[in-house]
């Protein structure tokens, strides 16, 4: 809890220090951006006094170009692919420079057979002294933004604070959807970083042609219409930060004989947050 209390001091501490900047004619920070092709280094960097803070990350495939090259056609064509790459920001935050490798092994599979790739959004700020605007009181920020006079800036100020500090005080934080895909016959590895596992749904069976289907013959992947829930998944994996499920008909039953299946779950990591 006490992480994400000085977080929230940051933040709208950051906010009211670009409040001041932007008063005094200087540029707010500007946004940079890389791509990271899979298997190669991501390097983030700031100039001297400065430390990034990561708005966006993703690792996965969204189009057909980037990191295409020398690439076949069936490592690309899969285009809504992508899970959140927390740990870029966890990593990277607060530093003035780090390198981030874009692999399977830091990010996980988000679908297995396509070529990858890892973008990164951030900016770099000025560093703050401690103790400054981290523990300025609600009373002095008030006066202090009144006095630019600023009221439009003032109320969303005041508004993402409390935002963020209701969130702190809720049941929990809610992340985005994570899939993961396992084939036949191998382990399926369902992680949090950080929180529990919440599993949305789990089917074992096929739905596509695509999907696990390297080396695999063709009339083992015709059958696009096979399916059952897999709720063992539910029972191994719910409220635990990591478990492990071998992908079988042997676990899940055998929902259509003759063809070659794959996992599929859909999950969530949760953070709860103590409210005392």
């Amino acid at each position: 809890m006490m992480k994400f209390v000085l977080f929230t001091l940051f933040l709208c501490g950051f906010i009211l220090e670009i409040n001041g900047k932007s008063s005094s004619g200087a540029w707010l920070p500007e946004k940079k951006s890389l791509v990271a092709c899979e298997g190669t280094v991501a390097r983030l960097h700031c100039e001297e006094g400065q430390a990034i803070y990561v708005t966006s990350a993703t690792y996965g495939r969204t189009d057909k170009k980037t990191c295409s090259a020398r690439r076949p056609a069936d490592q690309l064509k899969n285009t809504e692919c992508f899970t959140y790459a927390e740990e870029v920001g966890e990593r990277c935050n607060g530093k003035q420079w780090c390198k981030v490798k874009a692999s399977n092994y830091v990010f996980g599979d988000p679908c297995y057979g396509t070529y990858k790739y890892l973008e990164v959004e951030y900016i770099c700020y000025d560093s703050l002294v401690e103790g400054t605007l981290l523990l300025v009181s609600p009373a002095a920020a008030a006066a202090w933004i009144l006095h630019h006079n600023k009221m439009k800036f003032v109320l969303f100020t005041l508004f993402l604070c409390g935002f963020v500090l209701e969130i702190n005080a809720g049941r929990g934080f809610r992340k985005p959807k994570i899939l993961r895909v396992a084939c036949e016959e191998s382990v399926a590895e369902i992680f949090c970083v950080n929180g529990s596992i919440s599993v949305i749904s789990a089917t074992y069976g096929r739905s596509d042609q695509t999907t696990c289907s390297d080396g695999i013959p063709d009339e083992q992947t015709d059958n696009t219409d096979c399916a059952t829930r897999a709720d063992l998944v539910f029972q191994i994996c719910e409220g635990k930060s990591a478990c492990a499920v071998l992908v079988s008909s042997s676990v899940f039953g055998d929902p259509c004989v003759g063809t070659y299946k794959y996992l599929e779950v859909l999950y969530r990591c949760e953070i709860p947050f103590a409210t005392e």
